[in-house]
């Protein structure tokens, strides 16, 4: 066992993985003294560890007490094994998904050293009729109302993407997002005008941050140039772009400040600001793990914002467990009475809401990035000006809490039928070995 002598105060029981041989073992989760929140759990093969989940243990049970009624999947194939073993989406799991992914290749003309892709060749990528059928799960998973994430590796490195794309349409899909780094939209004229004329709703793209240093650790090199052009290629075409941050400690979680108030000067294109600290796997021999986590992000994001969020703004999505989705949506325009007013024109939505009015507003058939939108529009407040923020807390083997990942939303399609949750299918053992191969298309070791 860990040393006893550290204070500490248990806060709940729960079950997680050894990185070393990926067994599900009973973990505990509790405070130590300087507020920070662990999780501890024994190998009987490889012995002892804790990992640092949350920075402050007053706003981990905070959000753990915000918890959304669950809604089951409606679909399940029978559990096979234990987590993260036979997802499925498996009987076992707790709630349905809400935002799908299509991977369609693995190529990508980045290697970036952060990627949780692990982007490699194109080889074996899914045929259109494969793609046909990963569209067929999700909409026998959730129906066409929802949106759809076109991801890979690369998704612009296939030549058939406009195809990829316009199918989706013509399954009645309404939302089709394409997750990419921008390099093939900036450097072709008419490429992204071709996209939104087969369909495309939506660009998510990588945004590491504002200065080419942060590039050169996150991509390999500055592309900072690159990214502009794709946000002012999207404001011309008019489709919105969300910036998809992989927040990386040391190199660019000083600039989520600066990240804000880049978007809220670009609101009239940028739809979403959506944060997420970097995950990895890898060897290591330590007996305590220090990964970045989304109450890391939250907590400097507040600090870096010019007192324009409070990190009780950011409130559960919803639609997964509470530590996993968070967000808030910053409305453009007069405070509201007892709202104290800021400088940027900007209000977060949730000081003029109390939390009672948020879950009987909620519906968990809004996409994540949109609970807060729909609530407010059916208020009568305007929210086409406004930014919505999304803290998503990504797990891998050394953080993963397997009671958490059986409340996942978010959910990536294979050939096969299945819809296998986005932390299992990246997750990879300390040694770097994938528990489920691209697309399922080989037998698990």
């Amino acid at each position: 066992m860990m040393d006893q002598a550290v204070e500490r105060t248990i806060i709940h029981a729960t079950t997680a993985l050894c990185p070393q041989c990926l067994r599900e073992l009973p973990a505990t989760v509790y405070e130590e003294a300087d507020g920070a929140v662990w999780m501890e759990r024994t190998c009987p093969e490889h012995g002892e560890l804790a990992t640092r989940m949350w920075p402050d243990a007053d706003h981990y049970r905070w959000l753990r007490s915000e918890a959304f009624a669950k809604v089951a999947p409606q679909n399940t194939t029978p559990v096979s094994g234990p987590c993260p073993f036979g997802c499925g989406t498996c009987g076992r799991h707790e709630r349905r998904g809400t935002l799908l992914e299509i991977e369609v290749t693995r190529n990508c003309n980045l290697h970036c050293p952060v990627c949780f892709a692990s982007a490699v060749g194109g080889e074996d990528d899914p045929s259109m009729e494969e793609i046909s059928t990963m569209y067929d799960v999700i909409a026998n998973a959730v129906g066409t109302d929802g949106a759809v994430q076109i991801t890979g590796g690369e998704p612009t490195c296939r030549k058939d993407l406009p195809e990829i794309i316009a199918l989706g349409r013509q399954k009645g899909f309404w939302g089709i997002e394409v997750n990419t780094n921008g390099l093939v939209i900036a450097a072709r004229d008419g490429y992204l005008e071709e996209l939104v004329a087969a369909g495309l709703t939506g660009v998510y793209l990588s945004f590491d941050g504002l200065t080419g240093d942060v590039y050169e650790a996150t991509c390999g090199r500055d592309i900072l140039d690159t990214k502009l052009k794709v946000i002012e290629r999207c404001r011309e075409v008019g489709v919105q772009v969300v910036l998809s941050v992989a927040v990386v400690a040391g190199s660019n979680d000083k600039q989520l400040g600066d990240l804000l108030r880049f978007s809220l000067d670009n609101a009239d294109v940028v739809a979403g600001l959506a944060l997420q600290p970097a995950f990895t796997s890898g060897r290591f021999e330590a007996k305590r793990a220090m990964p970045m986590s989304a109450g890391d992000v939250i907590f400097q994001l507040a600090e870096q914002s010019d007192g324009l969020i409070a990190p009780y703004d950011i409130w559960p999505l919803g639609c997964s467990n509470p530590l996993c989705d968070t967000g808030v949506f910053l409305v453009h325009g007069e405070a509201p009475e007892g709202v104290e007013a800021h400088p940027s024109g900007f209000y977060p939505a949730t000081r003029a809401m109390t939390v009672e009015e948020y879950h009987a507003g909620y519906s968990p058939d809004s996409p994540q990035g949109s609970v807060f939108l729909d609530i407010l529009a059916k208020r009568g407040v305007e929210v086409k000006s406004g930014l919505s923020i999304i803290v998503m807390n990504y797990m891998d083997a050394v953080s993963m809490d397997t009671q958490r990942l059986r409340e996942c939303s978010m959910m990536v399609t294979v050939p096969d039928g299945r819809a296998i949750p986005f932390c299992s299918y990246h997750l990879t053992d300390a040694a770097g070995k994938r528990v489920y191969p691209p697309w399922c298309k080989e037998e698990l070791a």
